[in-house]
């Protein structure tokens, strides 16, 4: 028997509501997964998956832990004390690269956006005279910032990582990925990082890095040795056991299973539903008077919107009315923090019918006032 959602309107930025075959490939109970090479198949099989997602041919690795292992396992990877870093800001997560990486005392320049901005033409020469200066071993950008609910086009940095011979170049992509076009190689980028518990509708128990040559022969000289430490996974499946730690079996065949789902359903198709069903939602937010956080001219997410608190309401009443009645959304971070709602419409929530739900319940609950 299926297991309903856990609630009946679930719109959180994640972790989302977890996808039905998920479910499925939890309630089996997987053996040892250095027994035999069954382990080692699949995660070969999803890894596959997740390249096609990430539109790259480099190789990617499935470390145990939520998105946060990702992003921590790559600056600590490649980055020693006084290492030079640019990072480019449009939100909490992007400028977080920047004090994450001072933190592990490197120089650190970040190139900060307002927050409710995605990157133009004139943020690009920002970056490039950074770059110029700095000449950093490391470039550091979010895709989807989801705290602002916006979605950054990256090929100009990409671009500009090639002309000024930055040796990496990282993307944080985990509210983007399997929901938004993603292409990795294309933009230049040698770590891309993401996560199960977003787009993909798994628990929060899976990173996910794609990683170029660049980037492990750099991890070679780096030689971190912590857990979050990367190159123990590096070619960790052609051997069941060379895989570090205790691998997490049941985390990887539900990645696997809904990776299948979304291939089964086809990229285009998936990327194109996320696309509706945010617009759906900004034109349902705009009839009911609830102005969006984002710039005019900003580029929105396709797998979240941001929008201000509707006037009369403070965040924990808006927040507690929309849960009466079965409609969890998200608040917001760092500076938007109170001021700011988010609409979670990635993986499993990317869904129409609960969307039109979701704006009629808003649409209730601001007659109340």
């Amino acid at each position: 028997m299926p297991l309903a959602p856990y609630t009946t309107m679930p719109f959180y930025p994640g972790p989302v509501s977890i996808h039905p075959d998920a479910l499925e490939a939890l309630r089996r109970d997987y053996g040892p997964p250095r027994f035999g090479t069954d382990y080692a198949d699949l995660y070969r099989a999803t890894c596959a998956n997740l390249q096609k997602f990430a539109g790259t041919t480099h190789e990617v690795v499935l470390p145990t832990g939520e998105g946060m292992l990702a992003l921590w396992g790559a600056l600590k990877c490649t980055l020693r004390p006084g290492d030079p870093v640019v990072t480019v800001g449009t939100g909490v997560f992007g400028d977080g690269f920047g004090d994450m990486a001072a933190g592990l005392g490197c120089v650190v320049e970040k190139v900060s956006l307002p927050y409710d901005s995605t990157l133009t033409a004139e943020a690009l020469d920002r970056v490039d005279d950074a770059l110029r200066r700095l000449k950093p071993v490391v470039l550091t950008a979010v895709h989807c910032e989801t705290p602002s609910g916006t979605l950054n086009p990256l090929e100009g940095l990409g671009r500009l990582k090639q002309e000024r011979g930055v040796p990496l170049f990282i993307v944080d992509a985990v509210a983007s990925l399997g929901g938004a076009p993603v292409a990795t190689d294309a933009w230049n980028v040698d770590i891309l990082l993401g996560g199960s518990q977003k787009c993909f509708a798994c628990p929060p128990d899976m990173s996910i890095l794609a990683v170029s040559d660049a980037a492990w022969e750099r991890m070679v000289e780096v030689n971190y040795q912590g857990y979050e430490a990367l190159l123990p996974f590096h070619q960790a499946d052609q051997d069941p056991m060379r895989f570090p730690y205790t691998p997490n079996w049941p985390g990887v065949a539900a990645l696997h299973a809904s990776t299948e789902a979304l291939l089964k359903e086809g990229p285009v198709h998936v990327f194109a539903r996320h696309e509706a069903v945010a617009a759906q939602c900004r034109h349902g937010l705009a009839d009911l008077n609830i102005p969006l956080w984002t710039a005019p001219d900003a580029v929105n997410s396709p797998t979240v919107t941001a929008a201000r608190v509707p006037v009369g309401f403070t965040w924990p009443e808006w927040k507690a009315a929309l849960a009466a009645h079965g409609l969890v959304v998200g608040g917001s971070l760092g500076p938007m923090n109170g001021k700011v709602f988010r609409l979670g419409h990635m993986g499993t929530q990317a869904d129409a019918h609960r969307m039109a739900s979701a704006l009629a319940v808003m649409e209730e609950v601001l007659k109340t006032r």
